[in-house]
């Protein structure tokens, strides 16, 4: 039986709402009972999928913003910024409404005011949706801060429900580290390191969202710590933990689970971006067979690039049956998340 638009939006939809609270739930966020996460949690590509996804479930955006006022002070707001940027996240507007309100209330109100000036709506537009795809109506009283930015949506007020990441286990790993060492580049270079058994720089620049020369430069310093070796290969460096000095913060049970979420993430979102499009609704199959053909054809070197290795048969199948087919090869991709 063929899988109509609407119950594939809805299947995506429950998916990667569900996959976003069980990832804030393992970093602090209240609200959604016991977390099964067990891997490291990126915080800034997380954030950025969730300001996209989560205006179907104003209830997670609240939540988020709430874990942000007491937590925010950890994530790396240049390397949010980079990323946006890079991998063109589609969250502007939602990320400069959030980084103005912290802007007000953090240790670190500088550097979000900084990003707080960077996107806006050209119209405006609400800013939460209800499942079924249609807007919430916008409200009489309106935030000032998100209308600002081009988005309507009713005052935000802060619930103090949130409790800081915990100082143990996996998902919080990249938090810990910047409480340990600092927010700084080197936590995401150690949580790699920590992933594999040695690694270019370029590679390692590639997953954590930074530039390969900063990279390079940041690897060569952290050698003389002793925590890090470098072995050469001919022209090319390759660098690695150096056994037993910090395997207990980073491999306590074998080797850092680690995710390579940005790419992940920006497939995701791309993915639901296409997929919520309005019109495409009344679309015959064929029609959305064509578009998903166009869809796989971006999302697919983004999944590649974060190990899910080739999940769409987009080239194998003519006509309107590839619409079921890609409904069936996301459905596959979603249920490893």
């Amino acid at each position: 039986m063929s899988t109509s638009l609407r119950e594939f939006k809805q299947i995506v939809l429950e998916k990667l709402l569900d996959f976003l609270w069980r990832q804030w739930t393992a970093i602090g966020v209240s609200g959604y009972g016991s977390s099964e996460e067990t891997k490291v949690v990126d915080p800034e590509a997380l954030l950025l999928l969730t300001l996209t996804v989560a205006r179907y479930d104003p209830r997670l955006f609240d939540q988020v913003m709430d874990w942000l006022e007491l937590n925010g002070d950890f994530l790396n707001i240049q390397r949010l910024q980079n990323i946006t940027q890079k991998f063109e996240f589609q969250c502007g507007p939602a990320l400069s409404s959030v980084a103005e309100i912290l802007g007000q209330k953090t240790a670190v109100a500088l550097k979000w005011k900084k990003l707080a000036t960077k996107y806006v709506c050209e119209e405006e537009e609400p800013l939460f949706f209800q499942q079924n795809g249609n807007p919430l109506p916008a409200p009489k009283e309106c935030d000032e801060i998100f209308r600002r930015h081009g988005l309507l949506r009713p005052p935000y007020q802060r619930r103090k429900l949130s409790r800081p990441f915990p100082r143990n286990g996996m998902p919080p790993l990249l938090l810990r580290l910047r409480a340990l060492f600092g927010v700084s580049h080197r936590c995401e270079i150690l949580s790699v390191l920590g992933s594999t058994d040695e690694m270019h720089p370029s590679q390692i620049a590639k997953v954590t969202g930074f530039g390969p020369r900063s990279t390079q430069n940041i690897l060569a310093e952290m050698v003389h710590s002793g925590a890090i070796q470098v072995r050469s290969d001919a022209r090319e460096k390759f660098y690695a933990l150096t056994p037993g000095i910090l395997d207990q913060l980073l491999r306590p049970q074998g080797p850092t689970p680690w995710v390579k979420s940005i790419a992940l993430f920006r497939a995701l979102e791309i993915l639901w971006i296409e997929i919520s499009n309005p019109g495409l609704i009344n679309q015959e199959p064929l029609v959305l067979a064509s578009q998903w053909r166009v869809t796989a054809k971006k999302i697919k070197p983004l999944l590649g690039d974060a190990g899910f290795g080739q999940p769409l048969r987009e080239g194998a199948y003519t006509g309107e049956k590839y619409h079921q087919i890609f409904a069936d090869d996301i459905v596959q991709v979603i249920k490893k998340l």
